[in-house]
């Protein structure tokens, strides 16, 4: 079996917050017996982040609603990213065979509340170039 096989990218998107970006990636692996769904964010430049999505990558999805499900569309809560002084409880959705990341503007209270009642925290990995 071919690497492309086990592997795929699911949502994909640039998240921006006042002048700091991210881009947020989904990894899939579904094989029998394995079925695994990672988000990574990455705190990226504002160069690399034009450059993104000069090709083709979209911006978030930011709202202050959560997603509802329904018939077709499957809703997952991942985890709780906090940036700074905004946080935010990250979604899957599922719709029409397309991945969507879409974050949903919380409280910091509630967002730490979230995370000492189990939610998991999103991991960042800063990925600009440093000196």
């Amino acid at each position: 079996m071919y690497q492309e096989e086990v592997l795929e990218i699911g949502a994909n998107c640039i998240l921006r917050l006042d002048n700091r970006f991210f881009l947020v990636v989904e990894v899939e692996a579904e094989i029998p017996g394995v079925e695994l769904e990672i988000f990574t964010i990455a705190r990226i430049d504002k160069e690399t982040a034009r450059r993104l999505l000069d090709a083709g990558i979209e911006m978030c999805e930011v709202t202050d609603k959560v997603p509802k499900p329904n018939i077709g569309r499957e809703v997952e809560f991942i985890c709780i990213f906090i940036d700074r002084d905004q946080a935010f409880a990250l979604f899957d959705v599922e719709e029409g065979g397309e991945d969507r990341a879409v974050f949903v503007r919380i409280s910091l209270v509630e967002a730490k509340c979230a995370i000492r009642n189990g939610a998991r925290h999103c991991n960042v990995i800063d990925a600009r170039e440093h000196c």
